[in-house]
């Protein structure tokens, strides 16, 4: 029983790292316009919440990765959510080592906007008027046209 209760804090830390693993994700296209730039790159980072949509209609769902496993968060990528569905790329993202956010407004993979922050918080509500189709992702007629572009069920 000792033997058992000695154990579990071990238990406990190797599936804290094997949860804290990196999440990836496609990356982001590099064929943008000429003079504009594609979002930042993610691969290196770790990804340190949960992509999964417990909750249905339409909602923002933001996603926090860090450097390292026991580290702050460097980045928030911000995505749209349909019906337990989460885009595959995120129309927001922002940086905390910098302070500054990118804006991906029709979800090419290319920033649309960027600045800095105004304040550590941010609302993501704030960016929706300029994300293409944001008001019409749970719309029934259009759900099955959102699914083929774009949505998908995280594990």
């Amino acid at each position: 029983m000792i033997a058992a209760l000695l154990c579990l804090p071990v238990l406990l830390m190797l599936t804290s790292i094997c949860l804290a693993r990196p999440l990836r994700y496609p990356v982001a296209s590099q064929s943008c316009r000429s003079g504009w730039q594609p979002m930042p790159d993610l691969n290196a980072l770790l990804l340190r919440s949960s992509p999964r949509v417990v909750a249905t209609g339409r909602l923002i769902k933001g996603l926090y990765y860090s450097e390292s496993p026991g580290g702050p968060s460097a980045m928030a990528t911000v995505h749209m959510a349909c019906d337990q569905l989460l885009e595959q790329t995120p129309f927001l993202m922002m940086d905390f080592r910098s302070g500054w956010f990118f804006l991906d407004g029709n979800q090419d993979g290319c920033v649309d906007a960027t600045g800095t922050l105004a304040s550590p918080e941010i609302d993501p509500a704030d960016f929706l008027p300029a994300v293409d189709g944001a008001k019409e992702l749970c719309n029934e007629d259009l759900l099955g046209h959102w699914q083929l572009n774009g949505l998908a069920a995280a594990p």
